[in-house]
């Protein structure tokens, strides 16, 4: 028994990240209250002078007093905005699905988000005849009257934050570290990668190709569909890397 874990943007989906295109249409679509910039900016600021780097992570006002409910209005529907994902990820999610091992999506990105990947993957699963529940560990939202206040519930998962989730699931489950697969393609993913025993840099950036290097860890790329037909989403080729 195993457990394969995933991030998403980038390494089952293309850039950019699933947040921007989300904002993109909010945007797109006169969503975000004018006020809520102002206090985006405010927040930014005030974050920023303890460590920049991070605090677009922390920081969701755009999204302060939206409904829960906003993914469900039929303007912003999963299929107007989400890309397709890699052929090679989803025969790699496949395979690990295959082999029995618990499938575990590791992301940044915001829950409400991540949960349509969960979906649309185990929709693909199961077009390949496999039926499986596919966990997710993601930045949450506070949520209040239904609506997002704009604050993140508990910490962000990124950076040491999916090293720190995955041990802690891998220990609730029984499982060794060492027997657990991971898929990341920024240096922010390291720490992840580095608490598993078969880690793979997924189209990795210049910084973590040159981490994956220096550790011995394989590096795979992932190649979008040239064709957006039914043959091209749900191909069943593997895009010449080496399944375990």
């Amino acid at each position: 028994m195993s457990i394969a874990f995933f991030d998403v943007d980038g390494t089952l989906l293309p850039h950019p990240s699933l947040e921007r295109r989300f904002f993109s249409k909010l945007l797109g679509h006169g969503k975000i209250p004018p006020t809520n910039y102002l206090r985006w900016a405010t927040q930014m600021v005030r974050l920023s002078a303890t460590n920049l780097a991070t605090a677009p992570q922390w920081n969701k006002m755009y999204l302060r007093g939206m409904p829960a409910s906003v993914l469900a209005q039929p303007e912003l529907r999963q299929d107007r905005w989400m890309p397709e994902f890699f052929p090679p990820a989803i025969q790699r999610v496949w395979w690990h699905a295959l082999r029995g091992e618990e499938i575990v999506l590791v992301t940044g990105t915001l829950a409400p988000l991540a949960h349509i990947v969960k979906a649309a993957l185990e929709r693909e699963l199961l077009w390949r005849g496999v039926e499986t529940r596919i966990a997710v560990i993601a930045t949450r939202l506070v949520t209040r009257n239904e609506c997002w206040t704009g604050s993140v519930d508990g910490a962000p998962v990124f950076g040491e934050a999916k090293a720190v989730a995955a041990k802690n699931l891998a220990a609730l489950r029984g499982i060794p570290l060492l027997q657990c697969f991971a898929y990341g393609d920024h240096a922010l993913d390291r720490a992840m990668l580095a608490a598993v025993g078969n880690p793979f840099a997924v189209n990795p950036s210049p910084n973590l190709r040159r981490i994956a290097l220096q550790n011995g860890w394989q590096v795979l790329r992932w190649s979008r569909c040239p064709l957006r037909t039914a043959d091209a989403r749900h191909a069943l080729k593997w895009k010449g890397e080496a399944a375990r």
